[in-house]
């Protein structure tokens, strides 16, 4: 039986060095503004996988530790935005990341404090105990405006022993509220959820847990647990439509080789890991990559990058039509960078956005997410 689509986000924090993530490795202003370790390299240990792509006249290259991508790419799973980002100018992570995930630029109308997930959920008002999980610490912005039930570790919910949802808590809940009153209907949600990942996920034996066994080997790294809860959240069915990863530390103001090459490495890792343990469930599956900004065009004298605005976009998913870079690129030449410092955005992350909603979540008007905004066309879909 098909299953409803179901998109993923994971949101790098902290502004990912896009230039670095997919580098146009043959720019000669590249090359003038940055050190080789800053640069992804056509030849020796540092040298990455050469894209095939039709939008410009350089060379672009997946930074090495991005070699997972690389074979999603040639598999026509993987297509690129660079270029990418939000249209107005701001180097604030908390600025950017709150009209990102808003949605609506030039900060939140007065009495509208939704965010572009919310805005999703309550257009497409999806069935099931579980249509939203945020895979972190905290609710992100692009999540509010809707009553959609929404967990943030798939761990506090179980039901266990003592639990605040254990069995005679859960028939205290149900029993309180009646068939009426504006609780009624988010308590019944609550509840069939609490039974459902009690069913599903918890041993009354072993009062604990049930270990998740993917099909595949993960990489241990800091993402792999929150995409390894996904994939549990998928294969369950419970209900999931959108979900969202936080991946942070991208902040690489200093010495920022090592620690980039490393995350990098994680994000690619893992990201592969998931997409492998989704097995045949990938057809229901897209997974958006996205940052706040990039980082300028020059490097530091602290062997680190700036914060910047133009960033790359990643879209996994087999509806789409992979294996392509798709969009405008601006180059890299002074006179068309920012501000004359930073890569230009060219194509608004929105517009990525609407035809990932478009395409592959079936959403028919995508001005009930984004008020007002027309987006081009990317033909990533269709």
């Amino acid at each position: 039986m098909a299953r409803d689509p179901i998109l993923v986000v994971v949101f790098l924090r902290g502004g990912a060095d896009g230039l670095g993530l997919v580098c146009p490795s043959t720019d000669e202003n590249l090359i003038a503004a940055r050190p080789e370790d800053l640069r992804v390299l056509r030849k020796g240990d540092a040298a990455g996988r050469k894209i095939r792509q039709d939008v410009a006249d350089v060379e672009f290259r997946f930074h090495q530790a991005l070699k997972p991508f690389g074979e999603l790419y040639e598999a026509g799973d993987l297509s690129l935005i660079h270029a990418s980002g939000l249209t107005e100018a701001t180097r604030s992570h908390f600025d950017a990341e709150a009209r990102i995930e808003r949605g609506i630029p030039g900060g939140q109308p007065p009495g509208d404090p939704s965010g572009w997930i919310g805005r999703w959920l309550a257009a497409a008002a999806p069935e099931g105990p579980m249509p939203a999980l945020a895979v972190g610490t905290e609710q992100p912005a692009s999540l509010l405006g809707s009553n959609a039930a929404v967990s943030e570790i798939l761990g506090d919910l179980i039901v266990a022993s003592g639990h605040w949802l254990a069995p005679a808590v859960r028939a205290r809940l149900a029993s309180g509220f009646g068939d009426h009153g504006p609780l009624a209907a988010p308590m019944e949600g609550l509840l069939h959820l609490s039974r459902m990942v009690g069913e599903r996920l918890w041993s009354e034996t072993d009062q604990a847990l049930l270990e998740y066994k993917p099909t595949v080997a993960y990489p241990e790294n800091p993402l792999t647990p929150s995409l390894m809860t996904v994939a549990q959240a998928i294969k369950q069915d419970m209900g999931l439509r959108v979900a969202t990863v936080d991946f942070d530390g991208w902040d690489t103001h200093v010495a920022q080789t090592g620690q980039f090459a490393e995350k990098a490495g994680w994000l690619a890792g893992s990201v592969l890991a998931f997409w492998r343990d989704l097995g045949k469930l990938q057809q229901d599956v897209s997974l958006v990559v996205m940052s706040e900004f990039g980082r300028r065009l020059r490097s530091n004298s602290a062997g680190g990058t700036d914060h910047g605005r133009g960033n790359v976009m990643f879209v996994l998913g087999p509806q789409a039509k992979g294996g392509r870079m798709v969009g405008r690129w601006p180059g890299l030449a002074n006179e068309v960078l920012e501000e004359g410092a930073d890569l230009a955005v060219v194509t608004d992350y929105r517009t990525v956005l609407c035809e990932v909603l478009a395409g592959h979540m079936g959403l028919a008007d995508v001005g009930a997410v984004f008020p007002g905004f027309k987006p081009q066309s990317l033909g990533l879909w269709g």
